[in-house]
């Protein structure tokens, strides 16, 4: 192991024992029906923003650990079950993260990774779908959501399901099959096309 990834890691697990563990004492935790409400999380990131551990698995040039390096700050951050949330390094904005860090454009990087990097917006990853309407479930061989070129934009039809977090997340990667295999989307939400 790295001595970068161990110094994070360090860092990451003295703020969760010290900050992060006491707040799971706090009675707002349990009024909001899955997890903790957004103003508490905001509160969290801020600190952790304010001790330098906000998505510490990004590197301040927006150079990303290696995924064994990823790993050990990870295991850090779920101390307790709120660590990830108030570290951004919860599922899927993680992985999202690191997919958008690895393949986005510039551009791209700009308006979706940025956001999320910032600990200013979540992510909902758009893959599985319903069983009762013959869908792949999680399986993206199996897709049924369908996509084609209309002009210079795409047009993207199917159905999700279970889509954890899709309610107040900014930016979604939604999956779809066209003629050439499987393809992601980036989509700004909420979006009037995507009905919850």
């Amino acid at each position: 192991m790295t001595q970068r990834a161990l110094e994070i890691a360090e860092r990451v697990e003295r703020f969760v024992r010290d900050v992060v563990i006491p707040y799971e004492q706090d009675p707002r935790v349990e009024l909001h029906g899955h997890g903790p409400p957004d103003e508490l999380v905001q509160e969290m990131r801020d600190k952790a923003r304010a001790a330098g551990v906000l998505t510490p698995h990004i590197l301040p040039d927006g150079t990303h650990l290696t995924q064994r390096e990823t790993a050990i700050v990870l295991i850090r951050s779920g101390l307790s079950p709120l660590g990830p949330l108030a570290c951004n390094t919860m599922a899927p904005d993680e992985g999202n993260m690191y997919l958008l860090g690895h393949v986005a454009s510039a551009e791209q990087k700009a308006r979706f990774l940025q956001p999320l990097v910032e600990g200013r917006a979540r992510s909902a990853f758009f893959m599985t779908e319903p069983a009762e309407d013959g869908g792949a479930g999680s399986d993206p061989s199996m897709l049924k959501t369908e996509c084609h070129r209309d002009g210079n934009h795409w047009v993207i039809n199917g159905r999700k399901a279970f889509i954890t977090g899709a309610e107040g997340a900014k930016v979604g990667i939604v999956m779809a099959r066209s003629d050439e295999g499987a393809c992601m989307f980036l989509v700004d939400l909420p979006n009037p096309a995507i009905r919850v």
